[in-house]
C-alpha cells in the first residue's frame, strides 16, 4: 500500500513539475510573441506606407522626396502620374522636344506641365482648341532629382487633380483621386443632401478637390439648374442658374442665368454681373477677363470696371498659326499687349487700359508658310526683344511690349529659321535679309523704339548667290549657307549673314511710336 502511495505522489509531483514547466513555456512564448509583435508594429510604424483611394498600395521606391530643410514632401510627376492615370512626357506640351528638364501629363481631359528650376505649371484643355494655358504658381520650384522631376506635393496634386495627405500618426502617405471623389460624392449629394448629383462636367468636378461641389437639381425632364455647396452641405451658390462653370486657376465661377453671364467667387459674392453673352479669363495674375456683347468684345477688371470698351470685333490672335514662337496667352501678350480689332483693323493695348496702337494694322504676325520659301517660319513675336510683329499695307514692323516701334512698317516679310534647335530671326528688305540682332544693332536701339540719324543705313546681303560671285562692292562673298530645320523636320539650307558686307538701305525706326 505505501509502495503504491509513494508511486502515486512520484506521479503527481512529476505532473506538477510539468505543468509548471508548460505555463513557464507559455508565458514565455506569449512574451516572446508579444515582443515579435510588438518590433512588428514598430517597424511597421517606422515605414512609410501608401493608400490610394483608402487601399493600401505598393509604393515606388522614387515616389517620394523629403526635404529636410523645409520638412516638405516632394513627389515625381512621372511616378504619380501612373497612380493618377495619365501618361507621362518628356519634353514641352504640343512640341517634338525630349527635353529632361521639362515634363507634362496628360489624361486626354487636360494637360499639366511643369519645368525644372521653374515655380509655374502650366495646364490646359487638349479637347479645346486653343492655345491658351492656365499658369499656376506652385510654393516651391520644381528639381530634378536622379533625373526624375519633383514637385511639392501640393503643386503635384493641382497638376494631376489628386488630394495628397501625409497622415504623421500613421506615417502613411494618401492618395484622393478626383475619380474618388465623384464617386464618394454622388451618392452623398443625392441620397443626403436632395439634389440630383454632382455635375458631371470634368472642369465642374474639380471643385471637389477645393471642398466644393458643383450641384444640379432636375426641374423638368432633361432640364436642370446649378448651385454650389461645400462639402458639408452650406450654401455657396443657390442652386437656380442655368449653368455654373467653376473657374480652377481663380477658384471662381461663372454663371449663366436668361443667357448671359457673370462671376461668383468662392465665397458666393457677385464679382461681375450676368449681364453678358460670354466671360473668359484674359489673365488670372491680373485679374483681367474679356466679356462680349452683341459679337462685340472688351475688357473688364475682377470688379467688372471698364479696361477696354465692349466695342471690338476681335481681341486676341489666333495663334495656332505661329507655334514655334509658343505663346502662352493670345490674348495679352509679354504680359502687356492686349491686341484688338475694329473695323478689320487691328491696333492695341496695355494692360492698364491704355490704347497703345491706332487700329490701322492689317493684322498682327506675319505668315510664310504659304509662300515659296518653306524654310521659314510664321512669326508673331520675337521672346529675345519681346518684340511684336505689325504689318501695315502689306508691309511688317516690329513694336515692343510698349507699343513703341523698333522697326518700321517696310520689311517684305519677318520670319525665323529653326537652327540647332533655337529660333533665329530675320527680316527682308527687297530680297536682302538681315537678322534681327544685326539690325537692333544697326538700328543702335534696344526695344524702347529710340530713334538714330537718319532712316537708312547699312546691312549685309544674306541672299547672294551661292556660288561665290563677288559682291557689289567688289569682295568675294563667302559660302553663305547653313543647315537648318524647316516645319518638317527635314534637313535644307538657309542663307546667313556674309562676311564681306553688300551695303543696302535698310529702313530704320523714326521719331513717332508707332511704326
Amino acid at each position: 500500500m505505501n509502495l503504491m502511495g509513494e508511486e502515486m505522489n512520484e506521479k503527481t509531483q512529476r505532473t506538477k513539475k510539468i505543468l509548471k514547466i508548460a505555463i513557464i513555456l507559455t508565458v514565455i512564448l506569449f512574451f516572446l510573441v508579444l515582443g515579435i509583435m510588438l518590433y512588428m508594429n514598430y517597424v511597421e510604424s517606422k515605414t512609410l506606407k501608401l493608400y490610394v483611394d483608402k487601399t493600401r498600395a505598393e509604393m515606388p521606391s522614387t515616389l517620394f522626396s523629403f526635404d529636410q530643410t523645409s520638412g516638405k514632401l516632394f513627389v515625381s510627376i512621372e511616378d504619380l502620374a501612373k497612380i493618377g492615370g495619365y501618361e507621362y512626357y518628356r519634353g514641352d506640351y504640343n512640341k517634338l522636344t525630349e527635353e529632361n528638364t521639362k515634363c507634362y501629363v496628360n489624361n486626354k481631359k487636360e494637360v499639366a506641365g511643369y519645368e525644372s528650376g521653374s515655380n509655374l505649371m502650366y495646364k490646359v484643355d487638349p479637347t479645346a482648341n486653343t492655345t491658351d494655358y492656365d499658369w499656376y504658381t506652385m510654393s516651391e520650384p520644381a528639381r530634378t532629382i536622379n533625373g526624375k522631376i519633383y514637385v511639392d506635393s501640393d503643386d503635384a496634386g493641382i497638376g494631376l487633380n489628386l488630394k495628397i495627405k501625409y497622415n504623421q500618426q500613421y506615417n502613411r502617405i494618401e492618395i484622393i483621386t478626383l475619380n474618388y471623389l465623384v464617386s464618394q460624392y454622388e451618392s452623398i449629394v443625392s441620397s443626403n443632401y436632395g439634389y440630383s448629383g454632382v455635375a458631371p462636367e470634368y472642369k465642374n468636378q474639380k471643385a471637389l478637390l477645393y471642398d466644393l461641389i458643383v450641384v444640379r437639381k432636375q426641374e423638368e425632364k432633361d432640364k436642370y439648374k446649378y448651385g454650389v455647396i461645400t462639402t458639408d452641405n452650406k450654401d455657396v451658390i443657390g442652386a437656380k442658374y442655368d449653368a455654373i462653370e467653376f473657374i480652377e486657376v481663380s477658384k471662381d465661377f461663372y454663371v449663366t442665368t436668361n443667357k448671359k453671364m457673370g462671376i461668383f467667387s468662392s465665397e458666393g459674392s457677385q464679382k461681375i454681373e450676368p449681364n453678358y453673352d460670354s466671360i473668359k479669363i484674359l489673365d488670372n495674375d491680373l485679374r483681367l477677363y474679356y466679356v462680349q456683347n452683341n459679337n462685340m468684345y472688351g475688357v473688364l477688371d475682377k470688379n467688372g470696371k471698364r479696361v477696354v470698351y465692349i466695342e471690338y470685333e476681335k481681341i486676341g490672335v489666333d495663334t495656332t498659326q505661329f507655334k514655334n514662337n509658343d505663346i502662352k496667352n493670345s490674348m495679352l501678350l509679354f504680359d502687356n499687349i492686349i491686341p484688338v480689332m475694329k473695323g478689320k483693323k487691328w491696333g492695341a493695348f496695355d494692360k492698364n487700359g491704355n490704347q497703345v496702337l491706332d487700329t490701322v494694322y492689317d493684322s498682327f504676325g506675319c505668315i510664310t508658310s504659304s509662300q515659296k520659301d518653306q524654310v521659314s517660319n510664321n512669326v508673331l513675336v520675337i521672346p529675345d526683344i519681346e518684340g511684336i510683329v505689325v504689318c501695315r499695307d502689306k508691309k511688317y514692323g516690329i513694336i515692343n511690349s510698349s507699343g513703341k516701334a523698333v522697326a518700321p512698317c517696310a520689311f517684305n516679310r519677318i520670319y525665323s529659321v529653326t537652327s540647332s534647335g533655337k529660333e533665329v530671326y530675320y527680316l527682308d528688305y527687297n530680297g536682302q535679309q538681315i537678322s534681327i540682332t544685326d539690325y537692333m544693332k544697326m538700328n543702335g536701339s534696344s526695344t524702347s523704339g529710340q530713334t538714330t540719324d537718319g532712316n537708312t543705313t547699312s546691312a549685309q546681303n544674306t541672299t547672294g548667290d551661292n556660288t561665290g560671285d563677288s559682291a557689289t562692292n567688289g569682295n568675294q562673298t563667302a559660302d553663305n549657307t547653313a543647315a537648318v530645320q524647316s516645319n518638317d523636320g527635314t534637313a535644307v539650307t538657309q542663307p546667313q549673314t556674309q562676311t564681306a558686307p553688300v551695303n543696302i538701305a535698310v529702313p530704320q525706326t523714326t521719331q513717332t511710336q508707332q511704326p
